[in-house]
């Protein structure tokens, strides 16, 4: 990797340390300042904003990058504003839909967990995930056409940065509950997403009119729709996680947990940043067949991922009591950080083989392996559940990723070693 290259990459790492150091602050600050049911409740709210909002673009974040990726610099323009009136249209269909679920299985679901999280509350959830949503797919075009520092801030820094002002300001004048956080968090997703559509393509309700009168390619729309359950599949074991543990193991272990998974994923702070600064190269690589080049830039990847992992993982060891401490966790969670942070170690290699055979085009591969895997995964942590502590459950997370990590790498390895590839 070239000195210009790992500048890239060490540029997106610190902006995306910077988002990731912002969220664990903002889920330590939760949990010290308010009690342990109110924070729990808090985290499912939060959690299911942010499931929904990945879920709401269902892989057409993916097709942005990969369209965007190929345009030369004059073509972007048209595209883009097609592709976000487009995005408009998804996420507006995905959201009505999950509003008409929510309230016709609220009673028969959500009001069982961690008493009842209130209908209106989960209403706010989703109507941030919808705008955090669309700020993603417009962060995507930003990324697809390289301009990666103004992306990275969208996705990573700019909503959790807000966030975390706003609950230091709540907690100088009263202890905030749920539904003031979650408002909190809902506002500041539409005034980050009005600041951006609005400067950069213009009044949202035209948007939102001009994409349903558009006709989407059919080729481009069975990719976003294979994609999305590639997406969805690839994160399944660690939402299933998040929504099970309350259910499973209680309001006190859900807090200690969720603080925990919040700063085990400091882990994948580096896959982040190769996959966000990369992801259009490998893109360009795979289509103009260069192959070796490819190849190389992956080996260069995964190298970085384990070395700042080990890196990672050498800093938070020795600081875990006083983070526990700080974050008034009752319980040493020694075990469940190092399963954790294992964990996050294969996630963020398979996750690097995942962009690569994405950009690839490789859809129908990642479909089924990351279906079955991930799937299965998901089923044994539910069925676990009933019968083993919370530490071997999640010990599922480490044999997941692993397996996971194994099939992808093999995959990429036979993809980037053949001699000729298929224009697409």
């Amino acid at each position: 990797m070239d000195f210009k290259r790992a500048f890239a990459v060490l540029n997106t790492l610190v902006l995306r340390g910077l988002g990731s150091g912002i969220a664990v602050v903002f889920t330590v600050m939760v949990s010290r300042y308010l009690p342990t049911e109110s924070a729990a409740r808090f985290f499912l709210l939060f959690n299911i904003s942010t499931i929904a909002a990945v879920c709401f673009r269902w892989g057409l974040d993916e097709v942005i990058i990969r369209r965007i990726a190929r345009l030369l610099p004059g073509e972007v323009t048209g595209t883009a504003r097609y592709l976000i009136a487009l995005s408009h249209r998804r996420v507006s269909l995905w959201s009505a839909m999950s509003l008409v679920v929510a309230l016709a299985a609220f009673h028969q679901i959500f009001d069982t967990v961690l008493g009842s999280i209130g209908f209106f509350d989960l209403t706010i959830a989703l109507f941030a995930a919808a705008f955090i949503a669309l700020t993603a797919c417009i962060a995507r075009v930003l990324q697809g056409s390289g301009r990666t520092n103004l992306a990275t801030f969208l996705l990573n820094i700019v909503v959790p940065g807000l966030s975390l002002l706003g609950l230091l300001l709540l907690i100088g004048f009263k202890v905030p509950d749920p539904r003031d956080l979650i408002m909190l968090y809902a506002c500041v997703a539409i005034i980050v997403y009005l600041a951006i559509i609005v400067s950069r393509y213009g009044n949202p309700l035209a948007l939102l009119a001009a994409g349903f009168k558009l006709n989407w390619r059919n080729a481009e729309c069975n990719a976003a729709n294979k994609l999305g359950v590639v997406v969805f599949a690839q994160q399944v074991l660690s939402w299933v996680a998040l929504l099970i543990v309350p259910y499973a193991y209680g309001e006190q272990a859900y807090q200690g947990f969720v603080v925990v998974q919040k700063v085990s994923t400091l882990i994948s702070l580096t896959m982040l940043a190769v996959n966000f600064t990369f992801s259009r190269q490998f893109a360009a690589m795979y289509v103009e067949g260069r192959l070796q080049d490819l190849r190389r830039m992956v080996g260069y990847s995964l190298m970085a991922i384990i070395a700042a992992s080990l890196g990672i993982i050498a800093l938070l060891i020795p600081s875990r009591n006083w983070l526990f401490s700080y974050a008034q966790l009752d319980t040493d969670m020694t075990d469940l950080l190092l399963i954790l942070l294992a964990s996050q170690v294969f996630f963020s290699v398979s996750a690097l083989f995942s962009v690569v055979l994405s950009m690839a085009h490789d859809d129908n591969y990642l479909f089924v392996t990351q279906t079955i895997i991930n799937g299965a995964g998901a089923i044994l942590f539910i069925i676990a559940c009933h019968f083993l502590p919370l530490e071997a459950v999640s010990a599922l997370l480490v044999t997941s990723y692993l397996a996971l990590s194994v099939a992808l790498g093999l995959r990429v390895n036979c993809i980037t070693s053949a001699s000729k590839v298929a224009r697409v």
